[in-house]
């Protein structure tokens, strides 16, 4: 019987192997339609060896081939444990389940610890399996697994330690494993709680700008809100594209490092910004209208407007050592001092 098996999974190899090409890319698109981003996304085709093995790990257990619902298997790495239950909802929308083989192993007793991992065992629903380019593959089954970065971590340890649930760790070592294992599954739960905590944030913080800016730190989401719904900044980016023509784009490149440089004007909060940017509105336009004289540009980045007011601040001081550390402030920018400040000094003689 063992025997039969291999020897049909050998005359079958190919049709497995398309198989499991077309599945790895279906599901990349599926994923990437429902805007799921995922870690990684691994497929493979069981090995005659693997095969083999399995067969005698579970004597008369496989009767056929098609007994084996794992020949072909998907491994979906996602960022977050609670994005699994994302992906599990959209494997359950888009195939056939087979709930028998299927798994949920994510659930643990109180005294259990080690593997958790999610295992659907699939097949193509009937819609598409009557479509020309998946009708041969109709009747075929895939095991698709779906954990987090962490519990794979685990997975990997563990399997490379050669030590696979309580049951086979000498008593003495039990205590360590429960310890990592608890690290790692409180460790999934905190980046899960982080990132609601974080959209809740990105929710509100237009909000918060408008009603306490001086509680508002310089960062990512924020300066990202502020740079575009502060009326300053938009009226700065409808004068240079009047000016010059420009195209904004709504890509942030180099935001790090406008954040960063801040700093270097002991700015912290988005108030410091806002307060300089009222106070020195005319100036910095008319540095804008000498700074950027013959630039030219299609498309540029929406950030750029706040970036040269940096470069105004750091030109106000007309200070060449001020405007040389500045230039070379955690990031180096290219240009020299005195034509910094000979812009500026140009900008406040503009009538």
């Amino acid at each position: 019987m063992k025997a039969q098996i291999i020897r049909d999974f050998h005359e079958n190899n190919s049709i497995y192997n398309l198989f499991c090409d077309r599945l790895k890319n279906l599901i990349t698109d599926l994923l990437r339609q429902d805007g799921i981003i995922i870690h990684n996304l691994n497929s493979r085709v069981k090995d005659i060896q693997s095969l083999s093995k399995k067969i005698d790990k579970k004597v008369g257990k496989y009767n056929t081939l098609t007994d084996i619902t794992d020949l072909v298997g998907i491994r979906i790495i996602s960022h977050l444990e609670s994005e699994v239950n994302l992906i599990e909802k959209l494997v359950r929308k888009e195939f056939k389940i087979d709930e028998i083989n299927s798994i949920d192993k994510r659930e643990l007793n109180n005294d259990q610890f080690g593997y958790r991992s999610l295992h659907l065992v699939i097949s193509l629903n009937d819609e598409r399996a009557n479509l020309t380019e998946y009708s041969k593959y109709k009747d075929l089954k895939c095991e698709i697994q779906i954990r987090s970065i962490l519990q794979h971590a685990w997975a990997e340890i563990e399997h490379d330690l050669g030590y696979k649930g309580k049951t086979q760790i000498p008593d003495q070592y039990k205590r360590n494993f429960n310890r990592l294992s608890a690290l790692l599954e409180t460790a999934d739960k905190e980046f899960d709680r982080l990132k609601q905590e974080l959209s809740i944030y990105e929710e509100e913080v237009s909000e918060l700008i408008l009603s306490e800016p001086q509680n508002v730190s310089i960062d990512k989401t924020s300066l990202r809100k502020f740079n575009a719904e502060n009326e300053i900044l938009i009226e700065a980016r409808n004068f240079l594209e009047n000016k010059l023509g420009w195209k904004y784009i709504n890509y942030i490149d180099n935001l790090e490092e406008i954040i960063e440089r801040f700093a270097y004007f002991k700015m912290k909060t988005i108030k410091d910004i806002s307060d300089s940017l009222i106070e020195n509105k005319d100036l910095f336009f008319k540095f804008l209208d000498v700074f950027t004289e013959g630039f030219k540009y299609d498309e540029i980045s929406t950030e750029i407007v706040i970036y040269y007011f940096q470069h105004f601040l750091a030109a106000k001081s007309e200070n060449v050592d001020y405007v040389t550390g500045y230039l070379n402030f955690e990031y180096k920018i290219g240009g020299e001092s005195k034509e910094f400040i000979e812009t500026f000094q140009k900008a406040k003689n503009f009538n």
